[in-house]
């Protein structure tokens, strides 16, 4: 049977050869759009590292850099003590620039270890990690020890620990990035960028909360919390910086709107592959019943000659099978090559996985579309078949 299918797909050859065309075409198309799904859906899995969900931030006016540093500092002190006395607000929190989805990053590397290490850096005071539910996994968060150490404290993530010190135990170790600093503990991850984010080396220091540079308030605010209590924080926050030249900030709308700009070129992406899936769908189906039109009288001698009507579904469908399998060939053989040549720095598995993806929904189309053909096919009298030959 598989022989003469072949045989009859050869013969036909100048007709099949667009509908190869068109399927090879559709299993690329099909492939690049899942790998770019599947690198960024699989990043859903990974914690982002901290809470969303009823925080707020503040972002300070850069105008008090011409204060000094006495009325700075008392400013910043006033601002936590008056907003830990708002009802609604049950932590205070301060840090550097660099705030979830500010789209700021701030990133070095030094080789004094005899290999590079990089690393993201951010800035945070001691309340940081119970407003912002850092999970530390590993030693300590900051505490009012680390302001007169001997030795800079530090706290990285589990990837940067991974990716230089794997196996090791390095809390309270000392090492030498960018002068000494004394690893104090370890936490999951801070993907600030959001869920779709990379996981990255990221590496924290301790910064007073009434330092200049502590330039974003974090508030953690109570469940259900109305929207009309930022006019009250902003009326303090106003009244105490002499300022109205910040902005606060839902961090969990800033979330939203960040995804926003990946989830909609994937959601296009998948629409304009389902599009063409709909025309390769239409296109078997045209084909089948073409075939089936053109070649009656062949469908009517094999009945006559006692070919069963399953032997003729088979028959259709098999052509039209083999089809679809030669051009998917020829696409992995393409496709393929952009894992064995690290032509992009993704995961191989990720492109092995929407080949595998991409050759399964082309497949399922086809057999969808070859089966109600076939079976019309199937049910052609032989008698019927000959005389309108």
């Amino acid at each position: 049977m598989i022989r003469h299918i072949i045989k009859l797909i050869w013969n036909k050859k100048g007709n099949n050869s667009l509908l190869i065309v068109e399927i090879f075409l559709s299993f690329l198309v099909l492939f690049a759009v899942l790998s770019y799904v599947i690198y960024n859906t699989d990043r859903l899995e990974v914690p982002t590292g901290f809470d969303t969900e009823n925080r707020w931030l503040v972002f300070l006016d850069r105008n008090d850099k011409d204060m000094d540093s006495t009325a700075n500092a008392q400013m910043r002190i006033n601002l936590k003590n008056d907003l830990q006395s708002l009802e609604n607000v049950e932590d205070v929190a301060f840090s550097n620039p660099i705030a979830p989805y500010s789209y700021n990053t701030w990133s070095s590397s030094y080789d004094d270890l005899g290999f590079e290490m990089r690393s993201r850096f951010l800035y945070a005071d001691i309340n940081f990690e119970k407003t912002m539910n850092i999970n530390v996994t590993d030693g300590r968060w900051f505490d009012e020890t680390d302001k007169t150490a001997t030795y800079e404290p530090i706290i990285v993530n589990q990837f940067f620990i991974d990716q230089y010190f794997p196996d090791k135990s390095m809390i309270d170790s000392i090492i030498p990035f960018g002068g000494d600093k004394k690893i104090i503990g370890i936490i999951d991850d801070y993907r600030y960028n959001g869920v779709f984010e990379e996981l990255q080396e990221t590496c924290f220091f301790y910064q007073p909360y009434t330092s200049e540079n502590s330039e974003i308030i974090y508030l953690k605010v109570a469940e259900n919390t109305p929207k009309s209590f930022e006019e009250e924080v902003s009326k303090m926050v106003e009244s105490i910086t002499k300022s109205s030249s910040f902005v606060i900030q839902d961090l969990k709308a800033m979330e939203r709107r960040n995804n926003r700009q990946t989830w909609v070129p994937m959601i296009a992406l998948l629409s304009i592959s389902g599009f063409l899936c709909i025309n390769v769908a239409l296109g078997l189906f045209g084909v089948l019943w073409y075939n089936i039109n053109n070649r009656r009288s062949e469908i009517g001698l094999r009945r006559a000659l006692g070919a069963s009507r399953v032997g003729i579904a088979s028959q259709f469908t098999g052509e039209v099978l083999i089809l679809t399998l030669l051009a998917v060939l020829v696409g992995v053989f393409f496709a393929v090559q952009v894992p064995l040549l690290k032509l992009i720095d993704i995961p191989p598995n990720i492109f092995y996985r929407s080949m595998f993806y991409s050759a399964l929904i082309i497949l399922t189309i086809v057999v969808i579309c070859a089966l109600y053909p076939s079976a019309q096919a199937s049910k052609i009298q032989p008698a019927t078949a000959l005389h309108e030959d």
